[in-house]
């Protein structure tokens, strides 16, 4: 099979909008208090050698942010380890070293939000109760050996093998109101020990002073420390170590990163007539599996691309094994999903199933000849939405005999291995998740004077393909999926992948054609229990394409104190999916209870933060699905579902008077009232309450008869 390249020409100047870096505004997750702020970024990356450690490489590749606020001196290590305990899914291991002070071996998070799992090197293992704060200080955990007990956390551990890299702003004088550019080259320059707007970092956390607008990041180094100078790599370690360290890229902060379960895709060949002859398209094993992440272009002098929607798949991947089957006419390849697949309306717009072929747009300007890993997506724009490509008819049946067809498929929609980031115009080593799906509003969507870049933000994190509801089939799972060609032709499949759900965490795009076309629902859910949906969202109306983030929130220093007892909270935020802007909107939130709840939802209070306090909503309760919803939000908003238990008085003998202790319903004012006939009420004595197991109230002028006491409950 040859592959079309098209050599483009130069185009003229152009305006190129794409999103910028995160901004201390946009960060959700905050600790501390005060008027200054700082921020913690940290990027799960693979070491280019494994050198001096048996350490796995990260579950994925993903960075993440954090936001601190502070008044008067502060260093870094005081905003790592506030952070470290505020967020109950981060976790680290410590040591302090005699001159340099606090040093990170090992930083891991939970990305299902189960809470600390735990580290072990295969000897000496620490559970969570060995963490205080969410930092654990073991000298006797081997921390190039070690590895987390959960192992779906992001995690990475190092001290003589590849370390955390510790990066703070350029100039160490904070003024960064966004986050630094690791700019275009790229690796850091090992004379200025800088890259970018980011700076090696020469002293430890201890000696990193915060001020507003401090930055301080963590990456993992390109290999561990050479010290064997007989090892036949020695030179190429030493070379690694001093030249290829690479500070964190800007944030995305829009998705979850993807952790791969091979059960998602097909693990069988069942059948297969008329396959291509010819190598390396006659592998019907070749569609087994992920969808191909990068590959090796001949056209280009055999280098190593990455699979994007401006360059598909095809050849052979970089370890030499075959990436595509194609399907001549007349012929079909059969194949059985490590999993069942269930028609289910709370996946992403209702889609369960994703078929990725090697289609690509063709039709662009803004570069010149061929298109390889150093194109600049940010330059190259789209004169059409032209997709070179092949149609499909895809089937799929629960027994492999009883069959449902769709409609032939024109054009697989293109794929993309790879999240490319914006404001550093380069490739991150972030996997797009190949079971979320597109928005199916960008199927027709015109694409002519957008920038690559822009188009893929409107990916949101998903990997392309073309995506299949089970709905119209009739089956309530299937697991069999059957692709041929339309009648006359050939198509070419790269993988078949199962949808997963979105969870909190995670972000979805909706388009005013998704509401036309009665999409009008994104549910988040639970990440460690799919059957739970924490989040749902119903849009009556959105003024373009926006991007839904979604993040549970776990502590409020960024806000005011809540009233109740918090069974819930969650921050949603809509942006334009294209360049970060505001859009309208309106639509119906809806908030699961908490997985402890049980009640009818009378003693509950829905909180919205309103910029300066908390305001209760109005708000109807789902007792089926511990369900609150409020209606016609139209503002991103963080919301708090609190849970206000009716304080009882247990009255106890004082030196002077009678007092009362009880149990407070935290941030209401709770006043202490005296009745000697039931009818007139007499406030003794109130209180604001704190967050605390137990407050007492007392009358210190009780009268000598008997008397009567209340308490009333003030809730905002």
């Amino acid at each position: 099979m040859k592959k079309i390249r098209w050599g483009l020409a130069l185009a003229g100047m152009f305006v190129s909008s794409h999103v910028q870096a995160i901004s201390l505004d946009d960060i959700q997750i905050w600790t501390g208090s005060g008027t200054n702020r700082a921020a913690l970024v940290i990027e799960w990356n693979s070491p280019l050698i494994f050198n001096q450690t048996s350490v796995a490489a990260p579950v994925a590749n993903k960075t993440l942010v954090w936001g601190y606020r502070f008044n008067g001196p502060a260093a870094g290590t005081q905003m790592f380890n506030a952070i470290v305990a505020a967020d109950p899914r981060l976790y680290a291991v410590e040591h302090i070293d005699p001159m340099f002070g606090t040093g990170v071996d090992a930083i891991g998070f939970n990305l299902d939000g189960s809470g600390i799992a735990g580290i072990t090197d295969g000897t000496v293992t620490d559970h969570s109760n060995a963490f205080t704060n969410g930092v654990l200080m073991d000298a006797s955990l081997n921390v190039d050996g070690a590895q987390s007990l959960n192992q779906g956390d992001l995690f990475w551990s190092g001290h003589y093998g590849p370390y955390w890299q510790l990066w703070n702003e350029l100039g160490d004088n904070g003024g960064f109101p966004s986050s630094p550019n690791r700019g275009t080259n790229e690796y850091w320059n090992g004379d200025t020990y800088a890259q970018g707007q980011w700076s090696s970092a020469y002293y430890g956390l201890d000696y990193l002073p915060l001020t507003n607008g401090s930055w301080i990041g963590f990456s993992v180094s390109a290999d561990g420390y050479p010290t064997n100078n007989a090892d036949p790599n020695y030179e190429t370690e030493l070379s690694v170590f001093n030249n290829d360290e690479q500070a964190p890229p800007s944030p995305d902060g829009n998705y979850v990163a993807y952790v791969c379960n091979t059960n998602d895709f097909a693990v069988q060949i069942i059948n297969t007539t008329n396959i291509e002859a010819v190598s390396p398209y006659n592998n019907p094993a070749a569609v087994l599996g992920l969808p191909t992440l990068q590959f090796l272009d001949p056209y280009a002098g055999g280098v190593t691309n990455r699979v994007s929607i401006i360059d598909d798949p095809y050849n052979v991947a970089p370890d030499g094994s075959d990436v595509l089957t194609e399907i001549t006419a007349g012929g079909e390849i059969t194949v059985m999903l490590g999993r069942k697949v269930y028609d289910e309306p709370n996946n992403p717009y209702g889609i369960d199933l994703i078929v990725y072929g090697n289609s690509f747009f063709w039709s662009l300007s803004g570069i010149s000849g061929f298109v390889s890993d150093g194109t600049d997506l940010n330059a190259a724009t789209f004169k059409s939405s032209a997709i070179a490509g092949h149609s499909a008819t895809v089937s799929v049946s629960q027994d492999g005999v009883n069959w449902y067809t769709y409609t032939n498929t024109p054009v697989l929609f293109p794929d993309e291995g790879y999240r490319w980031d914006d404001t550093n115009d380069s490739w991150t080593a972030e996997e797009m998740n190949p079971t979320k799906p597109i928005n199916p509003y960008l199927y027709t969507n015109n694409f002519a004077g957008e920038t690559v870049a822009g188009a893929l933000d409107q990916f949101v994190g998903a990997a392309g393909g073309t995506g299949y509801s089970l709905h119209a089939s009739g089956f309530p799972w299937i697991q069999y999926v059957r692709i041929q060609p339309a009648p006359g032709t050939y198509t070419v499949i790269d993988a078949i992948a199962a949808v997963n759900p979105a969870v909190v965490g995670d972000a979805l795009s909706i388009a005013p054609d998704n509401i036309a076309a009665g999409i009008t629902n994104l549910a988040f859910q639970e990440p460690d229990n799919a059957d739970e949906n924490l989040i749902s969202v119903n849009f009556g109306f959105v003024s373009g394409v926006a991007r839904v983030s979604t993040v549970s929130l776990h502590e409020f220093s960024a806000f005011g104190p809540v009233a109740g007892n918090v069974s819930s909270a969650y921050q949603i935020t809509l942006k334009s999916a294209a360049n970060d802007s505001a859009v309208a909107f309106q639509a119906d939130v809806g908030l699961r209870a908490g997985d402890s709840y049980t009640g009818n939802g009378s003693d509950l209070r829905v909180y919205q933060w309103c910029g300066t306090n908390w305001v209760s909503q109005p708000f109807t309760f789902n007792a089926a699905n511990g369900e609150a919803v409020v209606a016609g939000a139209t503002n991103s908003a963080a919301y708090v579902i609190s849970q206000i238990v009716p304080p009882r008085l247990s009255i106890q003998t004082a030196t002077n008077g009678v007092a009362f202790q009880f149990a407070p319903v935290p941030n209401c004012v709770e006043t202490l009232e005296r009745s000697t006939n039931l009818v007139t009420w007499t406030p003794v004595c109130s209180l604001t309450a704190r967050d605390a197991p137990s407050e007492t109230l007392q009358d210190t002028n009780a009268p000598a008869g008997p008397a009567f006491y209340r308490l009333e409950l003030n809730v905002p």
